[in-house]
């Protein structure tokens, strides 16, 4: 979820003490002795090259010069060239600043990335001053969704015969007093105050509970007044937290407690401080769009598109808007910019963000991208089966996120390999055809301050060194055995890539057999612990396919000579 510019302390982009040394990484091609024997029996996947999925974009990252400076020539360098040394990123997002006089800021990093045939894509937070406005929005909460059902529940269970409660069912308490629903994992990605709504239904009366962060109380004795018999409506508390993911607890006190729907968390906007486009200036916003693409044209970058707002449904601290505004002016306005038209860019790939795009033609005539970024998103929220049917025609993109947080060294390890979870998740279950990282330099992206490679950056090079544009996913078991995640992509020319995250703290054979094809070898790459994106010994071929050992919490990405 991007943020304000600033490197404040309340800054939900905040460089924060890590407390984990940046430890340089050197992309070597050396060999080294193969691992010791397997802990289980191979389970061989099935690669099929000729049944294609989504085609691949590419795998790349952010530069926000007014925010944190350049990338210098020889990071860019780094970035977007494909040596033994390099990211191998293929797509560059910049911001689209409100100010004209800005809008070079990210200019050079923008012209050397577009130079190594990188796609670049923009992105505004705000439009021109002179073209927004304050407004008093109405009081239904935005944010991050946690269904009460899905909480931790002491004397409280599961009910469903009020209607008109979301997901699977709604918690009623049990006790008077010390019953509690601990709603795990809510994530918080700033600092500052954050507004907790509850929608809850209390027919029987008032009562007061207790609401706990983290162990800690933040509110007590919460009333949430009497409704009436079926109606479901919003309690709000405002609270101080930190980035992370922190469970919020509602207690009982002696009087019972309301049954809870769900929780929504996000960034507090005090009221009449929101701010959005006139509806009067759509016309005139969608001409700075296309001014700032032709800006770019004319010294050199063909955007391969824009975004019409950054989080436009977490926009705390820009510009909001509404799903009938999106709408509008994709319908009315959108068509008139020169460029290919992403949107909506939910900061949680929230669907009804989205749905609404998909389901009004107009507006998706006018529509090139669907973009969303990945806050916080269960995987099982990852698939979009109203894209699958509306969107045949439009890409999908993953145009923003960072993962798992923005707290710790890029370097810590294993921490570092849920970033090829999360990507092997957005590429197969979510069917994305481009992931773009939040801030490309930063002690928790892939390019440390220092110039290096972290090892969250060699999460994403098993991907985008390897993946390039115009290869297609094919399919793959996705988890052939239990801990180890599996995908494969294949290019025009025959070539096939096989990625494998082994998430377990065991060694495990894999055996893999390339549908149609006779394998010769498998060379091979690996992230562990101690290595990273270091060359193996060759895997030779048997038959159609070949068999090799996955390190314990380790990527390894195979090119396939057939």
């Amino acid at each position: 979820m991007a943020k304000s510019p600033s490197e404040s302390p309340i800054n939900r982009r905040a460089l924060l003490a890590s407390g984990a040394a940046a430890v340089p990484l050197t992309l070597g091609l050396a060999g080294v002795p193969a691992q010791a024997g397997p802990a289980s029996q191979p389970r061989s996947v099935l690669v099929e090259p000729k049944r294609h999925r989504q085609l691949i974009r590419g795998f790349g990252g952010m530069t926000h010069a007014g925010w944190i400076g350049e990338l210098t020539p020889s990071q860019c360098d780094t970035v977007f060239d494909n040596g033994a040394d390099d990211l191998g990123f293929t797509i560059l997002r910049i911001p689209v600043p409100e100010d004209t006089a800005d809008w070079s800021a990210d200019l050079a990093t923008a012209q050397a990335a577009a130079a190594k045939g990188a796609l670049v894509f923009a992105s505004p937070w705000n439009p021109p001053d002179d073209l927004a406005e304050t407004f008093v929005r109405d009081e239904v909460p935005h944010g991050s969704q946690y269904e009460a059902e899905n909480a931790t529940l002491v004397n409280a269970h599961t009910a469903t015969d009020t209607p008109g409660y979301q997901g699977e069912g709604y918690v009623r308490f049990d006790g008077a007093t010390d019953a509690s629903v601990q709603f795990e994992n809510v994530v918080i990605g700033s600092a500052g105050t954050k507004n907790l709504a509850f929608r809850y239904s209390a027919p029987a009366g008032d009562v007061h509970v207790d609401i706990h962060v983290a162990g800690a109380l933040v509110a007590e004795g919460v009333l949430f007044p009497r409704t009436d018999e079926g109606t479901w409506v919003w309690k709000s508390i405002q609270a101080q937290m930190t980035p992370g993911q922190w469970p919020v607890q509602v207690v009982t006190t002696g009087e019972g407690g309301p049954d809870l729907d769900y929780l929504m968390a996000a960034a507090y906007t005090p009221p009449g401080e929101a701010r959005r486009l006139r509806h009067d200036a759509y016309g005139a916003y969608a001409d700075y769009l296309n001014a700032f693409v032709h800006h770019m044209r004319d010294n050199g970058v063909e955007l391969y598109g824009i975004s019409v707002q950054n989080e436009p449904d977490y926009a705390h601290e820009w510009t909001w808007w509404t799903t009938e505004e999106m709408n509008r002016f994709l319908r009315e306005f959108a068509g008139r910019i020169d460029c290919r038209i992403i949107a909506p860019e939910s900061f949680q790939y929230v669907k009804r963000v989205s749905d609404p795009i998909l389901e009004d033609p107009e507006a998706l005539a006018n529509l090139d991208i669907l973009g969303a970024h990945l806050y916080g998103t269960a995987v099982a929220d990852f698939p979009y089966p109203l894209f699958e049917d509306n969107g045949a025609d439009k890409e999908l993109w993953m145009t923003e996120v960072y993962h798992p947080n923005s707290s710790s060294s890029a370097n810590l390890w294993p921490e570092a390999l849920k970033v090829a979870e999360h990507v092997h998740h957005a590429m197969v279950d979510a069917e994305f055809q481009a992931y773009v990282w939040w801030y490309i330099r930063r002690f928790y992206g892939p390019l440390l301050e220092d110039g290096t490679i972290s090892k969250r950056g060699c999460m994403l090079a098993h991907f985008s060194k390897f993946v390039r544009p115009g290869h297609h996913r094919v399919e793959a078991q996705k988890e052939p055995q239990a801990g180890v995640l599996t995908s494969a992509y294949a290019d025009d020319d025959g070539g096939l890539v096989v990625i494998a995250v082994n998430t377990t703290t065991a060694a495990v054979e894999q055996s893999f057999a390339v549908k149609g094809c006779a394998v010769r070898s498998a060379r091979r790459w690996l992230t562990d612990a101690t290595r990273s994106i270091e060359e193996q010994p060759a895997v030779p071929g048997r038959g159609n396919g070949f068999t090799a050992s996955l390190p314990p919490e380790s990527v390894t990405t195979f090119v396939v000579r057939k």
